[in-house]
């Protein structure tokens, strides 16, 4: 479980992260509390959860509470109940995500095992500046971006450690807290609307145990910023020769 008031954890260079990575933006340092940190502004409005993501990675850090989440994300981190009275009603008479209420059912039972329900405070800041240990790290990024993670995580294992889960909430932070593995999603429907993802974006969330792994990585892996051996910069030319 995070604490507030800890530095971010030795070993994780963020600004090397962003250049390697050629990340938009910051990775975002995320954990969830049972008290408020007391060093971080609380989030003042309502918002969903993609909302808060994409504000940490431009810069802010804030917490807010589990009544500051508008959307179903505070019960899929088991913060708080959802603000909608018949969300399965919702998912398919609203927002049209799932066909039936047999459908919603399960995929709110799927979301709702994996609720780390660890407190009723949430904690945002971009990596570098995070003052508090966080319980994941998420990147926002392309296809590429998100591949050359996994393979730097993977670089010395050979075991690429990934669960898919949508939503974005569950599979890139719930995932990742209750089962040490690297969450992956797509990006839901409502989360890109409300969060004005990019289309080719996706979201990994890497438990922040396995950070410093990932930066070990970034010069020896090719995936990182290590120079390929040259028959694969010659590979192209082998398989397209002009």
């Amino acid at each position: 479980m995070a604490e507030s008031g800890k530095e971010p954890g030795k070993g994780v260079d963020s600004a090397r992260l962003k250049t390697t990575l050629e990340l938009d933006g910051s990775p975002v340092a995320v954990a969830v509390m049972p008290e408020p940190p007391q060093d971080l502004k609380r989030w003042r409005r309502k918002a969903t959860l993609c909302i808060m993501i994409q504000s940490a990675r431009r810069g802010a850090s804030f917490y807010c509470s589990g009544s500051s989440i508008v959307c179903g994300g505070r019960a899929h981190l088991g913060m708080a109940q959802s603000p909608v009275r018949d969300l399965e009603g919702f998912l398919v008479h609203r927002e049209k995500l799932v066909a039936s209420r047999e459908a919603a059912h399960r995929l709110l039972d799927l979301t709702g095992e994996r609720a780390p329900n660890l407190g009723g405070y949430l904690a945002f800041s971009p990596l570098e500046k995070a003052s508090f240990t966080p319980d994941v790290v998420l990147f926002v990024g392309t296809p590429l971006q998100i591949g050359r993670i996994l393979f730097l995580d993977a670089f010395e294992t050979g075991e690429i450690d990934t669960v898919h889960g949508e939503p974005l909430c569950s599979g890139v932070i719930a995932v990742p807290i209750t089962t040490g593995k690297i969450g992956i999603s797509f990006l839901d429907i409502a989360c890109r609307a409300f969060g004005r993802y990019k289309p080719e974006e996706m979201v990994v969330g890497v438990p922040y145990d396995r950070l410093p792994r990932i930066v070990a990585s970034l010069e020896k892996s090719v995936a990182g910023s290590a120079k390929p051996n040259l028959i694969l910069k010659l590979l192209p030319r082998i398989i397209n020769p002009r």
